[in-house]
């Protein structure tokens, strides 16, 4: 159930309580009411009786001379010498009975008479219905009042988780408060987690930035003089620890070139130019350059084409170096055959390892985050590189590591298909 569902049910419910609380109350306060005023009616009318009684021996206003019909209690009470009122039934009606001691010649008596509360109840039946039709307005017009309130948060609500997720994704000008929009009045709890949301997504900006500031600065400074060192370790003699060095330099050159390609994949600068190619064909001859520079890798590769000869939009060289990396990842941190597969406009890449961590599927690829040994910038470039070319690249574990890179198709207007070294 909805957040709005949940707010909307809890203020219908509280009003309906309220209202029903509110009804019994005032209901119960009319009745008391009623019930003094008509003993007081009684009490006041006995009391002319009386007097009249006393001074012509004549009964009025309907009292009564030892009533046979006046509860015991009542007549028992009257005897002690004090006017009582009593409340009983008579007939299925409701009756208030005055009664007190009288003197007739000699002889001690009771008189009595009764008030009917039929007008009372006809009156209480009428308030019954007012407070009902004001209780159902009343609940319909609160109802109405407080839903618009909540879908007003609500949606303020969505609109901020939409905001987030666009932050989250890499927009840089968005922000969750103005996103929201403002409330009816004033600023309330959504602006203010709002605006910590905005500061803290701009605190991880400023971080983000400065780290990748010091990563292309790094590179930069670094390139310089291993471009003396790469010189300078080409002119040594043949030999074993020769090779070691030159060995350690080219790997610590390609950790450089790979900052490089980094920074400037995370600043944006890059784009791709795509070229409309037959993915089967495009992805055949890759991986046989790839098999070329890095036999040791590709030794139990396995390539499954069954595009059915789709055509989708693709640079060659970006593409190579995806499936480079990712072949590289699958042969250092998975096990057994490394599948390579085309399937309608997608490409992918399986290791049969023990799969991506938990951290890596939930966040995706990060700079310098490793699923085990590795600092992270093959799972980065190739998600940087995917993304110059418009592509999607989903990570999951299905029988180990498995890498989706689902690329543009062909556009209804495309031109004849080229071959990847055109």
């Amino acid at each position: 159930m909805s957040l709005r569902w949940k707010i909307t049910g809890m203020t219908i419910l509280s009003v309906l309580l309220t209202l029903v609380i509110s009804a019994l109350l005032v209901r119960q306060m009319i009745t008391i009411s009623e019930e003094q005023r008509l003993r007081d009616e009684a009490t006041g009318s006995l009391k002319q009786a009386v007097r009249i009684l006393d001074e012509t021996g004549i009964s009025i206003l309907g009292a009564k001379v030892n009533d046979p019909q006046l509860p015991a209690e009542a007549r028992d009470a009257a005897k002690a010498g004090q006017y009582i009122t009593y409340r009983a039934r008579l007939d299925g009606q409701d009756i208030i009975y005055a009664a007190a001691p009288v003197s007739l010649g000699t002889q001690p008596a009771i008189l009595s008479l009764s008030v009917s509360w039929a007008n009372s109840q006809q009156m209480r039946h009428s308030v019954d219905t007012a407070l009902l039709w004001a209780g159902v307005a009343t609940l319909v017009l609160v109802s109405a009042l407080g839903t618009l309130i909540v879908s007003r948060l609500v949606q303020r609500l969505s609109k901020g988780s939409q905001a987030a997720r666009a932050i989250a994704s890499g927009e840089r000008r968005v922000l969750v408060e103005d996103a929201i929009g403002k409330p009816f009045g004033g600023k309330d709890e959504v602006d203010q987690f709002a605006g910590a949301v905005d500061a803290m997504a701009q605190e991880l900006k400023a971080k983000i930035a400065a780290e990748q500031r010091f990563s292309a600065d790094l590179a930069h400074e670094l390139r310089t003089p291993l471009t003396g060192l790469v010189t300078a370790s080409s002119l040594l003699p043949d030999s074993r620890p020769t090779q070691l060095v030159q060995d350690r330099v080219a790997k610590l050159r390609n950790l450089v070139e790979d900052l490089l390609q980094v920074s400037r994949l995370e600043s944006g600068v890059e784009t791709a130019q795509l070229s409309e190619l037959d993915l089967d064909s495009c992805v055949a001859e890759l991986i046989g350059r790839i098999c070329e520079r890095r036999p040791e890798q590709c030794a139990h590769l396995e390539l499954q084409l069954q595009s059915g000869g789709s055509t989708v939009l693709v640079e060659p060289r970006r593409l190579e170096r995806i499936l480079e990396n990712l072949i590289s990842n699958a042969s250092t941190h998975g096990s057994g055959a490394i599948l390579v597969g085309t399937r309608g406009t997608s490409v992918s890449v399986l290791d049969h390892g023990p799969g991506f961590p938990r951290s890596i599927l939930d966040t995706g690829p990060e700079r310098f985050v490793s699923k085990g040994g590795g600092i992270g910038l093959g799972l980065t470039i190739a998600s940087g590189q995917a993304q110059a070319l418009g592509a999607t690249m989903k990570l999951s574990n299905h029988g180990g590591a498995r890498v989706e890179l689902t690329l543009q198709a062909r556009t209804a207007t495309a031109a004849a298909p080229r071959s990847p070294s055109a």
